[in-house]
């Protein structure tokens, strides 16, 4: 037993030794990575370990990606995730399209045969423009042949182009009568005057006054409508706002504002459809225009015309080619109306022409 003890003590002497040399050392070794602060602040114990525990807390500097929603068509198997980061959602967005159907190969074969159309074309259009000194020789038949179909074909488009206009035209003569679309110059916002001194009395009826033994008992009344009605150009014409004068026969005469190279002259009257009679016998028939430059002159006949009393209530005429003047004073001569052998109304009367 001592034999034993004896031969193990120094064994054991050794080991103990090593074992504290090893424990100071490592025991330095942390004293020396202590923090001075916190040991003269007691943050260490007797056994050189930290009294002070703590738990630290993580916090997001970012905000966490929400996952992409995955479609009701699509397999959950087919979505693949991210291992490294789990915010992060992988689609295999090729599992949106389904390539096995027939229209969708078809759409996509499309798509590449038109791709590869243009492509062609480009590289067509480039290599003509890099060609230098290229002509086409137009004397071949074909081209010949070519530019005469072409040639004829923009005929035809306008000929065809040529008859609408004509028709456009005539529907703009419908809605538009040519006297609306030419100056009227006898009109007395523009200047014009009725000369009395050259114009039929207005018409007076034998009820208007009252003679005993030559003698006046009851003043005859005014005329209701002065003769500048007729050039007031009033639309529309209204029964009885015109200018009458006695008998079937008179005149009127109308100094125009300018000196112009008289067209045409238009005359106007109530319908039968207007009228309260149911007749229009007070309108003139037959009736002629004279122009004069200056007012002492003996005047031009410019043409006679007749109105019908069926026709339109403004009736339009043409002063011939041979008789067109340059006039300042016009004259409407009345030779006869349509049946009244008291009074001949007169509503409207127009001269057009171009300023000389």
């Amino acid at each position: 037993m001592s034999s034993v003890r004896s031969a193990n003590g120094p064994n054991l002497r050794k080991s103990t030794l090593s074992d504290s040399v090893s424990s100071t050392f490592v025991l330095s070794e942390a004293m020396l990575r202590r923090s001075q602060r916190l040991q003269s602040n007691g943050y260490y114990g007797s056994q050189e370990e930290p009294l002070i525990s703590y738990k630290e807390t993580l916090y997001r500097i970012f905000k966490r990606r929400r996952p992409r929603p995955v479609p009701d068509n699509i397999d959950q198997d087919t979505v693949e995730y991210n291992t490294d980061d789990r915010d992060t959602v992988d689609y295999n967005y090729d599992d949106f399209v389904d390539y096995s159907s027939d229209s969708s190969r078809g759409l996509f074969r499309a798509i590449k045969a038109l791709g590869l159309l243009v492509l062609m074309l480009a590289l067509c259009f480039g290599l003509i423009f890099s060609i230098g000194g290229l002509k086409i020789d137009f004397s071949t038949p074909f081209m010949s042949e070519y530019l005469m179909n072409g040639h004829e074909q923009v005929e035809r488009q306008v000929q065809e182009l040529q008859r609408e206009l004509m028709d456009l035209r005539k529907r703009i003569d419908f809605l538009l009568p040519v006297r609306d679309r030419m100056p009227n110059f006898a009109l007395e916002e523009l200047g014009a005057k009725i000369v009395k001194e050259q114009s039929s009395a207005s018409y007076l009826s034998e009820q208007a006054g009252l003679k005993l033994l030559g003698l006046t008992l009851i003043p005859a009344k005014p005329p209701c409508v002065s003769p500048r009605v007729v050039i007031q150009g009033r639309a529309p014409m209204v029964p009885g706002v015109c200018w009458s004068f006695a008998g079937s026969q008179g005149h009127l005469t109308i100094k125009l504002p300018h000196s112009i190279a008289i067209s045409h002259v238009t005359l106007g009257h109530i319908s039968k459809m207007v009228s309260p009679s149911g007749k229009v016998s007070s309108a003139p028939r037959m009736f002629s225009v004279f122009g004069k430059r200056a007012l002492d002159d003996s005047g031009v006949h410019l043409g006679t015309f007749v109105y019908d009393e069926n026709g339109d209530p403004l009736q339009t005429f043409r002063i011939p080619d041979d008789k067109v003047d340059v006039i300042r004073y016009v004259t409407l001569h009345v030779l006869n109306n349509w049946g009244s052998r008291e009074y001949s109304c007169l509503y409207n009367f127009r001269v057009h022409g171009k300023l000389a």
